[in-house]
């Protein structure tokens, strides 16, 4: 069930406008009756979904090129070759039509419980068992405490970031259903005394 949406910080003015009704993903997918739009590293908006309609690409029409923000069909079939390179005329498609769009403008953390995402993934990494690839994606936002950098760096473009999302979601709940959410905060903690101490032992003589 899809709750969270990446939209490209270019499209988001157009959305809160209310210039952008639509959103189009590829594949079959269960969207929830209101999803998250995540848009230049925070939860930018909450969005009511009005409707989710089944399409192949073939089938798309000027009217599906508007609600979504462009200006023709042809430009808006470009957009989707330039994004989705896999994508043909009988690729299915998602359309998802948005309703009432409420800003939010929240870090992403919120999505994660509170914890920030770098703090789950190292606490994900020592504590639950993970596949290869999880354990690849946490690995990345652990390195780089971001989710845009880490995606960037995984898959050369900072806004396919649903992988690594989901991958953290999942984490927090095995964290959270563990009792080990927790120590993220006491780890927090530690850490920041541990670099108190590192600054106290840094500070020059008077």
């Amino acid at each position: 069930m899809i709750r969270h949406i990446m939209l490209s910080s270019r499209f988001l003015d157009a959305l809160l406008r209310g210039e952008k009704r639509s959103t189009i993903r590829p594949g079959a997918l269960k969207v929830a009756e209101e999803v998250y739009i995540h848009s230049r590293g925070v939860i930018a908006a909450a969005a009511k979904v009005e409707r989710v309609v089944y399409k192949r690409v073939r089938d798309l029409t000027d009217e599906d090129a508007r609600m979504d923000g462009f200006g023709s069909l042809e430009e808006l079939l470009a957009e989707l070759k330039r994004r989705y390179r896999r994508l043909g005329p009988d690729s299915i498609v998602t359309v998802v039509v948005f309703g009432e769009v409420r800003p939010l403008n929240e870090p992403e953390e919120t999505a994660y419980g509170g914890m920030r995402p770098e703090q789950i993934a190292r606490l994900a990494l020592k504590r639950l068992r993970l596949s290869r690839r999880e354990r690849e994606l946490l690995e990345a936002v652990a390195k780089y405490k971001s989710i845009r950098r880490a995606a960037a760096a995984l898959f050369g473009d900072p806004q396919e970031r649903r992988a690594i999302r989901e991958t953290l979601k999942r984490a927090a709940r095995e964290l959270r259903r563990g009792g080990l959410a927790e120590e993220a905060g006491g780890a927090e903690e530690a850490e920041g005394a541990s670099e108190g101490r590192r600054k106290g032992r840094e500070r020059p003589p008077r």
